[in-house]
Formats: C-alpha cells, structure tokens, sequence
C-alpha cells in the first residue's frame, strides 16, 4: 500500500469553524451590550443590563442553536448574497429565540428597540465575518482538479452540471471513459473523483478502493436503489454485518406528528398571507378577469387523486388546444401577473387550504398530474416510490434542485427525503424554501441554465479529445 505523505493527511477545517463560532457568538454578544448601553429611543435602564448579563450565557446557546440549523458554519461554497440572506434569517430567529428566554425569564425586560438594535448590528457584522471567512477558506483551499469517470454518451450532459454549478470552484482536468483501468492513469494528477451513476460495480470497487489508497476525494452519483440504503442503521447477525433497510412509509408516529404540524402551520399561514392573497386575487382579477383560482387534479399518497388549487398564473384556457405540456423557458401562457406570482412562490399559498384539508403536506414530493405519472412510471420503474408518503408544498427536490432538473434526478431527491423524514428536516426544509424565495434564485416556469457551448466558452475552456479521454486546458 502506497504510504501517504505528510501534506496530503485530511483536514477538516474544525479549527477555522471554531475561530468563526467565537466570533459570531462575541457579535452577539456584543450586539446587545451596545444596545442597551445606547438605546436610541429610550434612556438606559441599568436593571435591563445586569438582567442580560445574568442570563447571557442562555443567550448564546440560542444563538448557537440558531447557526447549527442554518448550516452557517457550511457556508464557504456559497455566493455572497445566499450568505447575506443565511445571516439575515439567523439574526431573525436569534431575535425571536432572545424575545422567548426574556419572557420565559421573569422580572427581566427586553425592549423591543433593543431587539432591533441588536438585529441591525448583528445582520450587518456577522455578514462582514462571513465573507471574510468565505475569502479566506477558498484561498486556503484553493483550486482543485476533477477527474470524471464516464461514458462519453454523457461527456455533455455531466460536464455542464459540473461547470454550470456556481458553488463549485473546481477545475475539470480530464473526462476518462471507464475503460481498461484507463483512470488509474490519471487519479494521481487530480485531487477529486466524479464517477456517475452508470459506471458498473466492479469498476467503482476499484475506483474506491484506489482514492482511498491515495487519499483523493472521492463523489459518488447514486443509482436510485443506492439512496434506499440511506440512513439505514448497521446491525449484527452472528457475525455478519448488515444493513437494515427499513420500507419507505412513515411510521405512525410520525404520520401523527406531520399531520399536528401542518394544521399548526397551515392556520398561521393562511392567516398571515391573508393580506398578500386578497392583493393577488384583486391584481389577477384587474389584469386579466376571472377566474382567480386555478385548478387541477393530481396525485398523492397510494395515488389518490385531489384537486390542487392555485392561483391563475396562465391564460385561461392554456391547455385547450395543447393537452397536458409542462411550462417550458419564457413560456408564452403565463400572464405578466402571472410570472410575478410564480417567481415569489405567491401562486402556491391557496394550496395551504390543501394542507389545512388533509390532501397535501407542507414537505413531500411535489404532487405530478395521474397523465405525467403514467407516463414516468413507464420510463423510470422507481417514481412510484413517492407516492409513498403525501404530496407537499414545497420539497427537498425544490430546494436543493431547480426547476428544470430532470424526472429522474427530482426522484432520488424525494427519496432522500422520505429516507430522512422527520419534524426537525421538515422545519428546515421549510427554512430553506423560505431563504430561496428571499434570495430569488427560485424562478418557476425559466430554465437559465447555460448551454454546454455557452459555459465552455465563458470558462475559456479548450477540450483536447483522443478515444478514450478528454482533457480540459484553462485559458
């Protein structure tokens, strides 16, 4: 076995994490002691101070709660403004968390100038750290080189899923067909490994097996039947080990608690966004007439069927001549009303009724018309097993996916999901849904991906092709 040079042993970044943890947690403090010390619209009151101070600690364990849930501290791949929304939602649980243990505290009062004193300083230096730190990790890490294994069948398709994702830094070096151990050539000259889904099982074997012996990063696209095994717990028969792969319904328990979670959140909704309702129907009505509400049939749980409402994003009569079509890039249908409910998620809130009803949930596989179903079942054997738990709003495919991913991919997100379904993934996954519509990078209807041309070129890149390799020289 080769043996590892000192410079290549792994390093996890604990030690950057914890600086970045201690700051983010004096800012807090910090934040509060400034506020209470200048107080804009109110004279200081020395009793609230020592108040926080005696009960600060609890303070920032909220707070550190709050970061730990918002991922904050895997955020280096991020943009700018997905960091600024991130902070932006954590200073306003943080706020909310900081109201809660003030009341819970008897005798200690938290003015609410305070809070949003507090909440101003926090947003804007905790965003300031955050990018500093993102600068320095990406320095620190620096550029790596990717090697992909392959068919060249999929050279385009899985190259331009590589360039086209923005968090990703890293350089393609070379895209190997998997062929006669041709990729052993090349594993020493890169750092990471992409081997997709379609390469057979004794090449992966290998593949895994010689990363590990050199210490490169290794990434894996799963087949569909590969993420049925996530999460599952290791367990011992005699002494063998074994995977227990648990069916994919939810237990009653936690069929039980969903089902109070989304009568809790569907009531708060509906009477939140009362107001943003009745403004889209009137804009709706004024712009384009009746009606106001678009419905349709669609699937859930054990394939039954309900009707989902929505508000009317389209012409009317939009599939009278077409039949059934998906919405397609800049598509001619949608009103100019329309695309602004679409691209705020507005369109969607009257399907809380759903949820408030029993037909939906607020996470779950995004409900697909019975005709796209009978169709994708006939050419992906595994989009049945969605149907195994209820439709949702909003789902793991919506938030880590985009609009345009493909059947087969939006698959293995909905199974990862039901394979991790639970209260505490449900709240985050409606977090995230949340911090997409603030960062407005979830745009129904549009399809903004580059072409494969159009990213070679703004990459200036220049593919050198043999038979069974292409290399990718950086201008």
């Amino acid at each position: 076995m080769k043996k590892l040079k000192k410079s290549s042993y792994k390093k996890d970044g604990l030690f950057l994490k914890a600086i970045e943890a201690f700051l983010y947690l004096g800012i807090i403090h910090l934040s509060y002691v400034i506020s209470f010390k200048f107080e804009l619209l109110a004279p200081y009151d020395a009793r609230n101070f020592i108040a926080y101070h005696d009960n600060a600690y609890w303070f920032l364990i909220g707070a550190y709660v709050v970061f730990i849930f918002n991922s904050v501290f895997k955020t280096a791949k991020k943009s700018l403004t997905e960091n600024i929304v991130i902070m932006f939602m954590s200073t306003t649980m943080i706020a909310v968390v900081s109201m809660a243990i003030a009341f819970m505290s008897r005798g200690f009062a938290l003015p609410r100038t305070v809070v949003f004193q507090a909440f101003v300083i926090q947003w804007v230096l905790l965003s300031l750290v955050k990018c500093c730190f993102v600068k320095l990790v990406n320095k620190i890490r620096g550029t790596k080189r990717m090697l992909i294994v392959s068919e060249f069948d999929r050279f385009e398709e899985v190259t331009r899923k590589v360039l086209s994702d923005k968090r990703n830094a890293d350089q393609i070096a070379y895209f190997v067909r998997p062929v006669d151990g041709l990729y052993l050539d090349y594993i020493d000259q890169v750092d990471k490994i992409l081997i997709t889904e379609d390469i057979p099982a004794s090449l992966k074997n290998d593949i895994i097996s010689h990363c590990i012996v050199l210490d490169k990063s290794l990434y894996i696209v799963p087949r569909t039947f590969e993420i049925a095994i996530y999460n599952s717990e290791i367990i011992q028969i005699s002494d063998y080990l074994a995977f227990r792969v648990d069916t994919l319904h939810l237990s009653v328990e936690k069929q039980i608690i969903k089902r109070i979670v989304d009568i809790t959140i569907s009531v708060i909704g509906i009477v939140l966004a009362s107001p943003v309702m009745l403004v889209a129907a009137i804009a709706i009505i004024v712009t384009d007439g009746r009606p106001v509400f678009f419905t349709q049939e669609r699937a859930t749980i054990h394939n039954k069927t309900f009707k989902l409402v929505k508000f009317r994003s389209m012409v009317k009569d939009a599939e009278k001549d077409t039949g059934a079509i998906w919405a397609m890039e800049n598509d001619s249908r949608v009103t100019k009303v329309g695309k602004f409910l679409r691209r705020f998620w507005i369109d969607e809130l009257p399907q809380l009724y759903n949820v408030l009803k029993g037909d939906m949930s607020m996470v779950g596989p995004r409900p697909e018309r019975p005709v796209f179903i009978e169709e994708f079942s006939e050419t992906i054997p595994d989009f049945h097993y969605r149907m195994t738990v209820k439709a949702g709003v909003t789902g793991l495919a919506q938030v880590l996916g985009k609009y345009s991913t493909s059947p087969e991919n939006k698959i293995k997100f909905d199974l990862m999901y039901i394979r991790k379904a639970g209260f505490m993934y449900d709240i985050k996954i409606i977090a995230e849904t949340v911090k997409k519509i603030l960062i407005g990078t979830l745009k129904r209807g549009e399809n903004k991906d580059l072409s494969y041309d159009e990213l070679l070129y703004s990459n200036e890149i220049e593919i050198i092709a043999s038979e069974k390799t292409k290399k990718f020289i950086y201008k």
